[in-house]
């Protein structure tokens, strides 16, 4: 969801009668109560709001002035209703220099739309134009002061936005989920510091170690992260569970237990529900379609039942290449765990920025470690699972894996060993981002950080932007650098201080709360990011 505010008054947030306002990506009903929050106890009022289809009859119910736009629409480039006949403004030398960098980030983005090598090169620069055109038009519109995403936008339109926004002194405001007791952290901007960044320095800078309160869920959850790898949280065993390797099943359930695990017996009829679903239509999606124009590209059943078996079987060749690359581990050496993030996804475009191509930070790994060092490089476990195929395919190669098991002093590993395993055994772990890092924080290991996760800036993390600071971090840290553990206790009660008990994901919540409290917590966040 994108939400973008104009202010028709200067001075403070706190002052201003009205603000405009643009919901994106409506999928919960939450965002409609957080929206109807905003609009009665802030005078925040919707003008455009871009969501799912089926959205459409109840924000126009609610804000019947709201301009109302398909996020399927948005994606493809196409425009809303009120703007089809509409002029839309050119682009010119300047701005394409201006955006030269994004543009790059957002031709990596559109992976997403791929389907099995069916959107090239020519294609992604079409939309590009397309979404610069438009998304400035519609900004220059409406004058917005801000825009709010759900998460961190990764959808090509809203991205688009997020960086027409820097310019135009527009401020921007999102939400991160973390799997940490379900949080949820409102940020202005994924790059830069947090609230939990402000509040830890200062912790620092107080020299506030004698005293660090934690909740007993905190603790829980950390102990989780300390422990082995059948005691951690939920969140790391569960991308082994749709094909377990060996080594790392799950103590299974009695009978008993089965028989009253009523959770079992809701995921059932639901997954049920969904395969009967399927069989008369395909899912809403986006993909470009061979030989047509992205916006003419609509999937029938057969189509999408076509595509999705060319992306099994892709996969399924891809995962053998990688299993023939693969090599034991040696633990008895000085080694880097390369913990690669999950393709095409939000972690990596935008929150890797260039080292979305993760290549790049292997090779860089490769040519700064001591001789005598190795990298260990593991694929994320969700590109292996069978129900991750059709999103997958587009994020990997043979030519991908190739390049990385050329190098020298790196290897591929094994997918049945576990993580834990190999972030005990190495010097350092290394990722874009990815929960693997703050994992590796807790089990006393420092990581270098190539991206901007939510945790960056926690006791043990090390910033890599160039050549010089990964040889710094590594000599650092081969010196004998100790995380101090009083110091990851600050950064999590930090955390706690901060973040919002109410998950946007549905798959990380863990409080039983109604939409209507999560909407009101969130609403919350909103208003104290953007009066602070």
């Amino acid at each position: 969801m994108t939400v973008i505010y104009c202010v028709n008054t200067p001075g403070d947030w706190g002052d201003r009668a009205m603000v405009k306002a643009i919901y994106s990506g409506f999928g919960e009903i939450f965002w409609l109560y957080l929206a109807k929050h905003l609009a009665k106890n802030n005078g925040w009022e919707p003008v455009y709001w871009v969501g799912v289809p089926q959205a459409k009859d109840v924000v126009r119910r609610d804000f019947p002035e709201a301009i109302f736009h398909s996020v399927f629409d948005a994606i493809k480039g196409l425009p809303a209703g009120e703007y089809i006949s509409r002029a839309i403004k050119p682009i010119d030398t300047r701005i394409i220099t201006d955006y030269a960098a994004s543009q790059l980030i957002l031709l990596r983005m559109m992976d997403r739309i791929d389907a099995l090598g069916s959107f090239g090169y020519n294609d992604r620069v079409r939309l590009l134009h397309k979404q610069m055109t438009y998304w400035q038009t519609v900004l220059d519109d409406l004058k917005p002061d801000v825009v709010v995403f759900n998460v961190i936008p990764h959808l090509i339109f809203d991205y688009m936005l997020y960086e027409y926004c820097k310019p135009r002194g527009i401020k921007t405001i999102m939400f991160e989920s973390i799997p940490v007791r379900g949080m949820t952290i409102v940020m202005d901007d994924f790059m830069g510091p947090t609230h939990i960044n402000k509040l830890y320095a200062k912790l620092l800078e107080g020299n506030q170690f004698d005293s660090v309160p934690l909740s007993e869920g905190m603790e829980e959850f950390l102990y989780g992260l300390q422990g082995s790898y059948f005691d951690a949280p939920e969140y790391v065993r569960r991308v082994y569970k749709e094909k377990p390797y060996e080594g790392l099943r799950s103590p299974s359930k009695s009978i008993f237990q089965k028989l009253i695990d009523v959770k079992r017996y809701r995921d059932y009829f639901e997954k049920q529900r969904r395969i009967w679903l399927s069989r008369f239509r395909p899912p809403p999606n986006y993909l470009k379609q061979r030989h047509k124009k992205l916006e003419n590209s609509k999937m029938n059943w057969l189509q999408y039942k076509k595509f999705r078996l060319g992306s099994h079987l892709k996969m399924r060749k891809l995962i053998r290449h990688y299993h023939r690359l693969a090599g034991e581990v040696d633990f008895d050496h000085p080694y880097i765990y390369v913990a690669l993030s999950f393709q095409p996804e939000r972690t990596t475009s935008p929150m890797g920025s260039f080292y979305v191509d993760q290549n790049l930070m292997v090779d860089l790994l490769s040519k700064t470690v001591p001789a005598g060092w190795h990298i260990y490089v593991k694929d994320h476990p969700f590109g292996f699972s069978p129900s991750k195929f059709h999103r997958a395919q587009s994020g990997r190669s043979k030519v991908f894996y190739d390049d990385l098991a050329s190098k020298p002093n790196v290897s591929l590993v094994p997918m049945p060993i576990n993580s834990y395993d190999l972030i005990d055994g190495a010097q350092a772990v290394a990722a874009v981002t990815g929960t693997v890092g703050w994992e590796a924080l807790f089990r006393g290991k420092p990581v270098l950080l190539f991206g901007y996760p939510w945790y960056r800036g926690c006791e043990g993390t090390f910033r890599i932007d160039t050549v010089e600071s990964c040889v710094d971090a590594i000599d650092i840290i081969r010196t004998g650098y100790r995380i101090e553990h009083r110091k990851l206790r600050l950064f999590a009660h930090a955390l706690e201080q901060t973040a919002i008990s109410a998950s946007v994901e549905p798959h990380l919540r863990i409080e039983a709360i109604s939409d209507e409290e999560a909407a009101a917590r969130l609403a919350e966040g909103i208003q104290e990011l953007v009066t602070s």
